[in-house]
């Protein structure tokens, strides 16, 4: 099985398992770092994850790895909070977080560019609009590369 077909596959039976941790399955990644492979996992729930949190749900996802035997070569298991500037994944997460600072890339060029930097402003279920360079763009979801949300830290 191809890395989608394994990330797809965990994905779908850790979102019940987590949900009953009332905690949301943020995003999956499965990849070739400098130490190996490592399958992280990003989660978060009303008021943030702390590393409690982060601690006992590795040991729950790692059960249920272990039981599934999906991943049959070595891998680091990472189970992190999806931090500040989090990532935009799905239709719902840019719902979410309309009207915040948000960075978005495209596959392809659309109005002309690739980058956007904007607010985030109407999203539906099949695109959004970020207000940049005072105009208002939408792109649909599956020109999306790379989404996230934008922290400015004002001192």
């Amino acid at each position: 099985m191809n890395r989608e077909g394994i990330v797809r596959q965990i994905t779908e039976l850790a979102i019940p398992l987590l949900a009953s941790e009332q905690l949301e399955l943020i995003d999956v990644e499965f990849k070739r770092e400098g130490h190996g492979q490592v399958l992280r996992f990003l989660i978060d729930r009303e008021g943030g994850v702390d590393l409690d949190t982060c601690t006992k749900t590795s040991e729950i996802l790692g059960d249920m790895l272990e039981m599934e035997d999906i991943v049959t070569s070595s891998y680091n298991l990472e189970v992190c909070s999806p931090g500040i500037e989090r990532p935009l994944k799905r239709p719902e997460d840019f719902s979410k977080f309309v009207g915040s600072k948000i960075y978005a890339k495209t596959r392809t060029k659309t109005h002309d560019r690739k980058h956007f930097a904007g607010i985030l402003g109407a999203a539906t279920k099949e695109t959004f609009t970020v207000k940049c360079d005072d105009i208002t763009v939408e792109i649909p979801y599956k020109l999306v590369s790379k989404a996230h949300l934008v922290v400015d830290l004002d001192f």
